[in-house]
């Protein structure tokens, strides 16, 4: 039995990633250890007792938003992700500006995250003069990025085999550090519990704000496992390893963090060090002689998000290639390696070049990009859970799952980034406050970077357009149609088989007189039922085509409705739907040879 091809699912692959490594590169994307050992501290300062709980609050909006990654990757597994399905939901000149802002954010990235592993690798071997030399930190950090992205254009073993040992290191290590931070804190006994530490309103709106943004930055990284849908051995494992990934991080960072604010408790959260990172601060007295332990969680985790901070962009232009919105040449695959390699070389040289020029700048110049990063990735994330809300909007109405996950869900989290973005313009506004203490262009840095990329952005969107108008003339937004549903549709479960299928073809009071006819009280009524459609009109192609089976489907859809509820009432209770892609005849006759269905409960002939 078949699908229509836009309903279709994927085959699985004999090679590519597993779950496991899937959800991998989404831990090691977050950078957890580095991201962990850089909020703890001022978001402690900021909100107190109450850090675990803003944790869990920031990373509402960003679960919800998984939920939008799962659900729009089942029906669209692209590599390009929120391109693809912004394209897909609000039309070809969005989609275009969402893949633009995701390759953007990962050129900014890359940089901070090769000087922190080369900063933090060469302290971890007692190398400290070498780590305070900028000359030596820039040049091995552009270096570190180039062999980053020769190990991802080499292959997925090579690659993938380096993230999962980075991963169980670095998790490790902050289990460990969490553990025993907290029987630290034990042991010179624990603050008395107040409502501090589940109110996270207790120190204000203000804080709490700042607090979360910090959170945000913490969670970000993990949809990198939904762009390797083409990677994975099933392509629906991205989706599923977006949202598993950032359950187990949500579960290591509020361990974490209650083991680092008990510690920190005790001195009224005055600073443990002038590191900057808490954990290392830390690392002595919670490691003792361990203490390296630290330093090495950080240096790996910066280095192994290095390398997995190229695939969301990568994957964007290579999606984005493919669909002729960027030149073809973008999207190439190595011969050999069958990797994005054009799209990864593009991409390093341009963030190398990055990384220097700000360098150079000021030595503050790369905490306002990252500072830009919050801007951006509010954009893009929030234009994916609006796209999901948009594209299932047909599914909103068919139940109450359908409401919640693909709607209520997804627009509540978009609309929390994008609360948290106005926030954001509005703290870094001043180039006072910024960490380069100047103006750029007239604006605070941050906020100049971001407009930049998006200027920049709509330059090439206007530039392709004229070149190559095809992605923009052919891009339609959809609707996702009843056969494209965010859950699995019957046709794609394990049925049971050997049960008996009604033709649902026929005008519904044929199939209803049919369900008369034969559905006697010697039936058993556990017997499996499956209910058959066909949904291909005869004689009609092109655009009409789409519009007849659209028609079609929701004709299905409405019968299959009051087929099941008229079978339930009379005790049926395993009753499976099935729209078939062929004609009424041969739909029914499909569904019987797949199912080795015992007998066929048909109307079809019968006199009106």
């Amino acid at each position: 039995m078949t699908t229509p091809e836009r309903a279709t699912v994927v085959a699985d692959r004999p090679e590519g990633y597993s779950l496991s490594q899937a959800v991998a590169v989404g831990i090691n994307t977050t950078s957890p250890a580095y991201s962990l050992a850089s909020i703890l501290g001022p978001m402690a300062l900021l909100v107190g007792f109450a850090t675990p709980v803003v944790l869990l609050v920031s990373f509402i909006p960003m679960a919800l938003t998984s939920v939008s990654f799962l659900y729009l990757n089942r029906r669209d597994p692209d590599c390009g992700t929120t391109f693809s399905w912004v394209t897909r939901a609000m039309g070809p000149m969005p989609g275009f500006i969402a893949g633009w802002v995701i390759a953007a954010t990962g050129i900014l990235i890359i940089g901070s995250l090769a000087e922190t592993a080369v900063t933090y690798g060469l302290l971890l071997f007692g190398l400290d003069d070498l780590a305070a030399s900028r000359a030596v930190v820039i040049g091995g950090a552009s270096v570190l990025i180039v062999i980053m992205v020769a190990l991802a254009v080499a292959g997925a073993d090579s690659s993938i085999k380096l993230q999962s040992v980075l991963t169980y290191l670095q998790v490790g290590i902050l289990l460990a550090f969490g553990v025993l931070a907290f029987v630290s804190a034990y042991r010179y006994g624990l603050p008395r519990f107040s409502e501090e530490w589940v109110n996270p309103f207790y120190w204000g709106a203000e804080a709490l704000t700042a607090a979360m943004l910090l959170g945000v930055f913490a969670f970000w990284g993990w949809e990198a496992a939904t762009n390797m849908s083409e990677e994975c051995r099933k392509p629906t494992d991205a989706g599923k390893a977006g949202l598993v990934s950032t359950v187990i991080l949500l579960g290591t960072y509020v361990l974490v963090a209650i083991s680092v604010v008990l510690y920190l408790g005790q001195s009224n959260f005055n600073p443990v060090g002038d590191s900057g990172l808490v954990l290392v601060d830390m690392s002595v007295s919670v490691f003792g002689p361990l203490s390296f332990l630290v330093l090495l969680a950080v240096a790996v985790s910066a280095l192994a998000s290095t390398q997995s901070s190229f695939i969301p962009g990568s994957r964007a232009v290579l999606s984005m290639a493919r669909r002729g919105a960027l030149p073809a040449k973008l999207g190439l695959m190595h011969p050999r390696f069958k990797t994005p390699w054009v799209s990864l070389t593009m991409l390093a040289v341009i963030a190398v070049t990055w990384f220097i020029a700000v360098s150079l700048v000021s030595e503050n110049a790369m905490l306002d990009t990252l500072s830009s990063l919050g801007i951006l990735v509010a954009f893009y994330y929030a234009l994916t859970g609006l796209s999901c809300a948009i594209y299932y909007r047909r599914h909103l109405t068919a139940s109450v799952k359908g409401f919640l996950l693909v709607g209520v869900g997804p627009i509540i989290g978009s609309v929390g980034l994008l609360v948290m973005l106005v926030i954001a313009l509005r703290s870094l506004w001043d180039p006072a406050d910024s960490a380069s203490g100047t103006a750029w262009l007239g604006l605070a840095p941050p906020i100049s970077i971001a407009v930049l990329v998006l200027v920049l952005g709509v330059i090439a969107l206007v530039i392709r357009r004229i070149v190559a108008p095809a992605f923009f003339t052919s891009s339609a937004p959809q609707v996702a149609h009843v056969l494209e549903s965010p859950f699995m549709l019957d046709a794609e479960k394990d049925v049971p088989e050997g049960g008996i299928v009604l033709d649902c073809n026929d005008p519904l009071e044929r199939a209803i007189r049919a369900i008369d006819a034969y559905a006697m009280a010697d039936v058993d009524r556990a017997t499996p039922l499956y209910l058959a459609f066909g949904i291909r009109p005869p004689g009609v192609q092109g655009e009409e085509y789409e519009t007849v089976t659209d028609a079609l489907a929701q004709l299905g859809e409405r019968t299959f409705a009051i087929v099941t509820k008229r079978l339930k009432s009379m005790g049926f209770t395993s009753i499976f739907r099935f729209y078939v892609d062929a004609d009424a005849k041969r739909s029914v006759e499909e569904v019987a040879e797949r199912l080795h269905a015992r007998d066929v409960w048909s109307d079809h002939h019968a006199d009106t």
